[in-house]
């Protein structure tokens, strides 16, 4: 008869020792999870704060064939400031990306603040003339499109 209690009692402490295992695991998974969850919302948080909308007439020359330039202003319309740096800006033009890109203030700042304006300036290498281009800007995860024709 002791030896049966005695059984009994090895398996419940192994089923305890089991339990408690399980429930550890299961807690630090779910803390990572959690963790994952705070990084990445902080992340969306700053993507959603940065917009941009590109301000520039598609109808106006955003090309100038003697420098073989393109201009174009962009207005910040998110609701934090964002960096008047080249490194911040990819520019994808015609499905190529743009390296040597010029980040200007229109109003002479150093900062962009939300409702500024900036120009963005690049060198294209020479476009041909009478034809429709694409323009792609990414700032800060927000991405616009533009079409233009030379």
């Amino acid at each position: 008869m002791a030896g049966g209690s005695a059984a009994e009692l090895i398996l419940f402490i192994a089923a305890i020792v089991i339990a408690a295992s399980v429930a550890g695991t299961l807690t630090s998974e779910v803390d990572r999870v959690s963790d994952a969850i705070s990084a990445k919302s902080l992340d969306v948080a700053g993507e959603i704060r940065a917009d941009t909308e590109i301000v520039s007439d598609a109808g106006a020359s955003v090309y100038n064939g003697t420098t073989e330039n393109v201009t174009i202003h962009v207005r910040n319309t998110g609701a934090s400031d964002l960096p008047v740096d080249p490194g911040a800006v990819d520019v994808i033009l015609d499905g190529a990306y743009v390296t040597d890109v010029t980040v200007t203030v229109v109003d002479g700042g150093d900062a962009w603040h939300r409702g500024d304006v900036v120009r963005i300036e690049f060198a294209t290498g020479g476009l041909t003339s009478d034809t429709d281009h694409r323009l792609k800007l990414v700032v800060r995860g927000d991405e616009e499109v533009f079409r233009f024709r030379t």
